[in-house]
């Protein structure tokens, strides 16, 4: 970035990106003046002790920057790479973590099954109990039925209800109990 005080003013030069070279006198003269160490144009060494450092204030409020269109296109590319790394990682580690989950799915899977399995083995038993003939022979008794032959068909009477005869669900009820 170059600094300007004007906001729009053209570049003097082209930016360049990273270490700039110095000047080849500055560098020649750097040189010089650390070879010559005992040259008589250089300086002693000053010693630091009991310096006094002073504070100055610099207001860099209208210098104004501006800005080289390669940081935003660098910036784009940082970030299109970054996204295409996080991509790649999804898709590298998603069939692995979909193995784990569908491991912890199988074990759920399972246990309902045994579960399940346990409930029909239960349900067999009470059908069992009460598909028994000899049950079904004592309930009709109880209730008075009669078995038939096979090309005969018994009609139940039909009574009229008194206030001392109790409904047939009422009957059922009493005889469980």
């Amino acid at each position: 970035m170059e600094k300007t005080t004007e906001p729009n003013a053209p570049l003097s030069w082209h930016p360049r990106h990273g270490w700039s070279n110095a000047s080849s006198a500055s560098v020649q003269l750097g040189r010089a003046a650390v070879s010559g160490a005992d040259s008589p144009d250089r300086a002693p060494a000053i010693p630091m002790e009991g310096a006094v450092l002073y504070h100055k204030s610099i207001d860099n409020s209208s210098v104004r920057y501006r800005h080289d269109p390669r940081d935003r296109d660098a910036l784009r590319t940082q970030i299109s790479w970054g996204l295409f790394v996080v991509l790649m990682l999804l898709v590298l580690s998603g069939p692995r973590l979909s193995v784990r989950h569908s491991g912890y799915r199988q074990a759920q899977l399972n246990e309902r099954i045994e579960t399940l399995i346990a409930v029909r083995e239960h349900l067999k038993v009470e059908k069992g109990q009460l598909e028994d003939l000899r049950r079904i022979a004592a309930l009709a008794a109880r209730r008075g039925m009669r078995e038939t032959g096979e090309g005969s068909y018994v009609f139940p009477e039909r009574r009229p209800l008194g206030a001392e005869q109790e409904t047939a669900v009422a009957q059922l009820l009493r005889n469980q109990q």
